[in-house]
């Protein structure tokens, strides 16, 4: 049995639409007529089990075995072709989130949040039946009858099959609509994210057909227009978790504060440094025990979750939330690479609105301890790391100083003595690099930024310099580039960036370059990326 469908969504939409019989149902799913039945029908299908909700209590979680959700994953892309998710909908859509989500309310001065209460298992099978024989999709019995069957379970939406979302999105436009509008009549804005449901306004007060403050106690009560669409499209709301935040409470949305941006929760943070300490002062055998008995026994019932990749998720959700080039996930991004470092991290390619903080972290300090000499080099994009050649002549050991005091042995990988270029790599991780710019569309005048350590003593930052281009010209037949900001020894090697933070060249020339050049060592210059191509 195939695991995913190859068609594209248009193909898998008029597919979709053009089902008639339990046979093209088959071959929309690529599985024969008789596999289909046989998962359909066979008697244990579902394994059932409880996890911990976030707020405390059960929640009952139905998984189908792994052919059942091979086939619902392959109507999952059918349907996610099909369904055209309305703006408010931010869970389970392409292209939205929870960041999406809670973007939406930045800057509000009231916020209301409920959910809707046993969301799945309150759309029954014929609801789903119904869905499908309906208008858009309008799909015979037969067709509608099965597909129902696929996505349900004791003639209910189960917690855990992976059509579940899709299709409660599906059953929710309508209450979707009609939230939205009621939202815009009132000056607010709705977003639901799967059963969770915010409302928010700039108002100093919630339109009293939204939200309004009970008149015997200071708790606030949903509007009764709000209430009536929940209810008139078959949902409860789970009073027990509504809440409005006001003005002095820090808001939340999905899990995520609103402050000047969307944000995680310090909780979030402290965990992960906390997980970070036990795993590098007792090692992963002792985090992972004290995880399982203290944390992930509390939530699941089946195999215990590998410590390492629930610490990795958490770092990586950060960046998803934060960014990428946020200091913050950097840095934790870092911490986990140095002590896990078989683990293949995609390294974190640096954006146009990095910080110089940022910059520094793809950027290393080149040592030769016997020599006293010193050097840099930066991570590159398809590169690993990059340097000048008469800087990777020595005998060389890098490393990050401000954010490890690990070195690393440093192997050259290609050189090119001619072009002052060398390629490097070393026994660690590079969680952080540049993106190549386009060093051939620089011309004098054309500002560019410098990074690298010049003179390095311990607990030296990186130096990061700006200013323009002063000339172009060519030595012994290679081209360079002269800039105004001064490299003097320490700093060759270092990157050379444009207005994009894109690397377009390496330094090779400046102040202090011993017995090189002679009297062209008082002219700052730096190699363009181009000549990589002569690296051998």
């Amino acid at each position: 049995m195939t695991v995913r469908l190859t068609a594209d969504d248009a193909t898998l939409t008029a597919s979709f639409l053009a089902l008639r019989t339990p046979d093209d149902i088959a071959r929309l799913l690529d599985v024969s007529s008789r596999e289909l039945r046989f998962y359909l029908y066979k008697s244990h299908k579902y394994r059932t089990f409880e996890i911990t909700k976030r707020s405390g209590g059960p929640r009952k979680i139905c998984s189908p075995d792994n052919a059942l959700k091979i086939i619902q994953r392959k109507l999952n892309q059918a349907l996610q072709a099909v369904y055209r998710g309305r703006s408010p909908v931010h869970g389970f859509t392409r292209r939205r989130s929870v960041r999406s989500n809670a973007r939406r309310h930045l800057g509000c001065k009231l916020l209301l949040n409920f959910d809707l209460e046993n969301f799945f298992p309150s759309i029954h099978f014929g609801r789903v039946e119904g869905l499908f024989k309906s208008a858009p999709y309008s799909l015979p019995e037969p067709a509608a009858r099965v597909l129902a069957q696929i996505c349900c379970f004791n003639s209910r939406l189960p917690a855990g099959a992976p059509t579940s979302p899709v299709v409660a999105n599906m059953i929710c436009a309508r209450m979707d609509a009609q939230l939205k509008g009621l939202a815009s009549r009132f000056e607010c804005t709705y977003t639901r994210y799967a059963d969770d449901i915010s409302f928010s306004t700039t108002l100093e007060q919630f339109p009293p057909a939204i939200a309004e403050r009970s008149p015997s106690s200071p708790k606030w009560v949903i509007g009764d227009q709000l209430g009536k669409i929940v209810a008139a499209n078959d949902f409860k709301i789970n009073t027990s978790k509504t809440r409005v935040y006001t003005r002095g409470t820090r808001f939340e949305v999905t899990g995520l504060t609103l402050s000047e941006r969307v944000n995680v929760r310090r909780k979030l943070i402290s965990q992960v440094r906390a997980m970070l300490h036990a795993r590098e002062k007792y090692g992963l055998p002792a985090a992972q025990a004290e995880f399982e008995t203290k944390y992930d026994a509390k939530i699941r019932k089946s195999r215990p979750a590998d410590f390492d990749e629930v610490l990795r998720g958490k770092i990586e959700f950060v960046g998803f939330i934060r960014g990428r080039d946020d200091e913050l996930f950097l840095k934790l991004l870092g911490r986990y690479a140095e002590q896990v470092p078989t683990a293949k991290l995609r390294p974190v390619t640096l954006t146009p609105s990095a910080s110089d903080t940022v910059l520094g972290q793809a950027i290393w300090l080149l040592e030769d301890e016997e020599e006293y000499f010193q050097g840099t080099a930066f991570a590159a994009q398809g590169y690993g790391l990059l340097t000048a050649w008469h800087v990777a002549e020595h005998n060389m050991v890098a490393s990050r100083p401000l954010f490890s005091p690990r070195r690393y042995k440093v192997t050259v990988v290609k050189k090119s003595q001619e072009v002052d270029l060398a390629q490097l790599t070393i026994d660690g991780p590079i969680p952080v690099q540049f993106a190549l710019g386009a060093p051939e569309k620089l011309g004098v005048g054309d500002h560019i930024t410098l990074a690298g350590f010049p003179n390095y003593h311990v607990g030296d930052s990186v130096h990061i310099a700006r200013g323009p281009i002063s000339q172009t010209r060519k030595y012994m037949g290679v081209p360079h580039f002269v800039i105004q900001p001064s490299i003097i020894h320490g700093n060759s090697g270092g990157p050379v960036l444009d207005s994009s933070n894109h690397v377009v060249g390496v330094a090779v020339k400046g102040q202090g370059t011993p017995g090189r050049f002679s009297h062209e060592d008082e002219l700052s210059s730096f190699v363009p990326t181009t000549m990589l191509k002569e690296l051998k």
